[in-house]
């Protein structure tokens, strides 16, 4: 009786169609200078998903000992639109590669409270405008990475607390084009 069941088990897991699970489980990384204090932070950018059409991607800042210091997620699709169509994962691995390259510089070439008040459409922050203002004085570091179709979220280094924390969400222009 049992070698009939084995029999059969097998038979059937012969007839069974094989699946393939495809995955759009990708990762880039890439180091760079954020802390003022000369370490060397990395950036991760990774998608997540049964498919690369189905993917979530998440945006990580790590410290030089890889604890996370900022991160971002969304579903791929939502936040790029047009721009995350991948037609594969290498496709994929390309979008990644350039994801995981932000811009770093300080928060004093951040636009001044005034011209958030004139056009929030342009640039917002959820900051009050003496915490805004006190920031961008003191000329923190300042990293802007994507987070969807020409936007960009930019944070701030604070030293006092060894932490990263938003400081706004900018249009930013595609080469050539004003924003």
């Amino acid at each position: 009786m049992r070698f009939a069941l084995l029999g059969l088990a097998l038979a059937l897991a012969a007839c069974a169609p094989e699946q393939v699970a495809e995955t759009c489980d990708l990762t880039a990384t890439r180091a760079i200078a954020f802390t003022p204090d000369g370490a060397q932070e990395n950036v991760i950018a990774r998608t997540i998903g049964p498919s690369c059409d189905k993917a979530i991607g998440l945006y990580v800042v790590t410290s030089e000992d890889h604890h996370p210091i900022w991160a971002w997620t969304a579903p791929m699709s939502r936040a790029f639109g047009d721009a995350y169509r991948p037609a594969s994962p290498e496709e994929a691995q390309a979008f990644l590669d350039r994801w995981a390259q932000p811009e770093t510089g300080a928060t004093g070439a951040a636009p001044a409270w005034t011209a958030l008040a004139d056009d929030p459409r342009e640039a917002r922050t959820t900051l009050d405008q003496l915490t805004y203002e006190d920031i961008r004085a003191r000329d923190l570091p300042m990293l802007c990475h994507v987070t969807g179709v020409a936007r960009e979220t930019c944070v701030f280094w604070e030293p006092g607390a060894a932490a990263a924390s938003s400081y706004l969400e900018r249009d930013v222009a595609a080469a050539g084009e004003t924003p």
